[in-house]
């Protein structure tokens, strides 16, 4: 014996591991055999998720590389496969489930909101919410709907804006319709417009038409839509001259740029033949 050769600290002999492959012809043959071994497999998994997908991986591969389609134990492992999949998706909607009961009233009314498709689902939802909230998630909402108060006047008004009626708005945000009127008048918005024509020969409808811009103007406006005021601004400058060309007028909210694709409100004239 070699004098550099230690023994084992317990004294054994080294070991080699055999590899011994498993009989085929004991796998389960029938239905209700390949049943019974799947669902004790599955039910023995247990794990982590990236467990379970190795082992599927491998599995997969395992079936690949012998290619047993057609065989007893091809079929036994397609069955294999499908019922991993099957207790992978029943998991993964037990999460979403845990998820959705123990997420926040505020995730609760941005899910319904997301769901909801006009103003009476919307104040249902607000119904339904608000009569369960827990005091953080209630004192949130109740500091944000004190600063939607200040805001009001700004949020009336760009709605109206971007063309919603004053008995919407007062539908949208539970007001009376006198109160959205007055709101309009004693709050005016400032239009930025321009006034665009079509340089002679272009007939094209694509949005980079090369609008040729002849003039420009901000102006006050209390209660009228963009569009309202684009066909107004168009019909006051619309003279002989420019009625023989296409013409076109964008308005924007002072301040918001004067990007043609980003306008809040447009009017067209189409030159009569």
């Amino acid at each position: 014996m070699d004098t550099n050769e230690q023994p084992d600290e317990q004294g054994d002999e080294p070991t080699v591991a055999h590899y011994t492959r498993a009989d085929a012809s004991k796998f389960p043959t029938t239905p209700a055999g390949q049943e019974a071994s799947i669902e004790g497999m599955v039910a023995a998994m247990g794990g982590s998720e990236a467990t379970r997908i190795h082992n599927r991986r491998k599995l997969a591969e395992r079936r690949a590389m012998e290619d047993m389609e057609g065989t007893a134990m091809g079929r036994f492992q397609a069955k294999l496969l499908a019922e991993l999949h099957r207790f992978e998706e029943e998991r993964a909607a037990e999460r979403r489930q845990w998820d959705a009961s123990h997420g926040t009233a505020l995730d609760t009314l941005a899910q319904g909101f997301r769901a909801a498709r006009d103003t009476a689902a919307r104040h249902d939802l607000a119904e339904q919410v608000g009569s369960s909230l827990p005091l953080a998630e209630a004192g949130v909402i109740r500091r944000v709907a004190k600063a939607l108060e200040a805001a009001m006047p700004g949020v009336v008004v760009d709605a109206r804006v971007d063309g919603w009626t004053a008995k919407e708005i007062a539908a949208e945000l539970d007001l009376t319709p006198s109160y959205v009127y007055r709101m309009l008048r004693e709050y005016p918005w400032e239009a930025a417009w321009s006034l665009y024509v079509m340089p002679d020969g272009w007939t094209s409808d694509d949005d980079d038409e090369p609008w040729e811009r002849v003039t420009s103007g901000t102006e006050d406006s209390a209660g009228e839509t963009a569009d309202e005021v684009a066909r107004r601004i168009l019909d006051e400058h619309l003279d002989p001259k420019l009625a023989t060309k296409r013409v076109r007028v964008a308005v924007w909210r002072a301040g918001d740029g004067d990007d043609l694709l980003e306008a809040r409100g447009d009017a067209e004239h189409e030159p009569t033949e």
